[in-house]
């Protein structure tokens, strides 16, 4: 996972609150801990020796713009981390007009007794998907989600009214998600995905990114410097991206897909939209734009595998 740009500076108990890596954390937020080996959920959570055990509990106990930070589990020489193994439902608290957990933050705090900062926070599923937001505003940084045979890693819940807006301002920055489970949203606006890699089960079984647009439009997504790669020794069965029904003044640059697809197809995005697909990079020889639909948008300056630029998408 790329975690190498947690920041060092200005810190509370030791842990930063203001750089690229903690950059929805502030002074008017209430700062939450959370140590899945020496923390316990009857703790207050407010200070790293009183963490909370559990993410679900810390989510549960804070409000709108909160920031939760999640102590990576024991890391042992020759395998690695202990994993989260819990499902995480985070409401919108709508009451009246106003949602009391809009805007909270989880951050995934790079460990210190690990030979390398790349290693962090790791998290599994218990039943079927690990996170479950439907506020709007969250934001996920330095986190891992193992979602091997998982039904979602990420599940963004929209309504056609204003109860859950769980893909609405929300930001993945630096995440890892691996396996079949997908980060997935019924609509969108203001997403964004940015610096995360998305790597297919072991056998190739593509999870990666679904937005499909089935209860509200998929309004300005941007999708940034994201690198998406086989299962193993396995190449991606299916494309990627997948997006159904229209999106609007979408992005994708600046990405790396890493191996071959299956069907021929990276990126699908059906329907009459409109964006930018830029400065991306295909693992494949001889790629056309036919494995590129995303009808509307414009391509520019991408590249396959014997480093020939792609010609424009129509």
């Amino acid at each position: 996972m790329p975690f190498t740009n947690f920041p060092y500076g200005i810190t509370s108990f030791g842990v930063p609150l203001f750089g690229a890596g903690a950059r929805f954390s502030g002074p008017w937020s209430k700062h939450y801990f959370v140590d899945g080996d020496d923390g316990a959920d009857g703790h207050n959570g407010l200070t790293p020796d009183r963490a909370f055990k559990t993410i679900q509990r810390a989510v549960t106990v804070s409000t709108g713009g909160d920031v939760i930070y999640i102590r990576p589990k024991l890391y042992t020489v020759g395998t690695g981390f202990s994993r989260y193994t819990e499902d995480v439902t985070i409401t919108s608290g709508l009451s009246g007009t106003t949602m009391t957990h809009a805007n909270m933050s989880l951050i995934g705090v790079t460990p210190r007794n690990a030979p390398t900062d790349y290693l962090g926070v790791r998290w599994t599923y218990a039943t079927a998907t690990m996170l479950t937001n439907s506020a709007p505003g969250l934001h996920v940084e330095n986190i891992g989600f193992f979602g091997e045979a998982a039904t979602y890693a990420i599940n963004l819940i929209m309504d056609a009214d204003i109860e859950n807006l769980g893909a609405t301002g929300t930001s993945i920055y630096n995440c890892a998600i691996k396996g079949d489970g997908k980060l997935y949203a019924n609509g969108a606006d203001e997403l964004q995905i940015v610096g995360c890699r998305f790597q297919a089960k072991y056998d190739g079984t593509v999870g990666g990114i679904n937005l499909v647009g089935s209860i509200n439009q998929v309004k300005r997504p941007i999708i940034r410097g994201c690198e998406f790669i086989g299962g193993n020794a396995n190449n991606m069965s299916a494309a990627a991206i997948i997006g159904a029904a229209p999106w609007y003044d979408a992005i994708i640059r600046d990405c790396y897909f890493n191996a071959e697809s299956g069907t021929g197809e990276y990126i699908n995005i059906s329907g009459s939209n409109t964006g930018l697909v830029a400065n991306c990079y295909f693992g494949s020889a001889d790629i056309s734009t036919t494995s590129i639909v995303a009808s509307g948008m414009i391509g520019v300056g991408c590249y396959d595998d014997d480093g020939i630029q792609v010609a424009p998408i129509a």
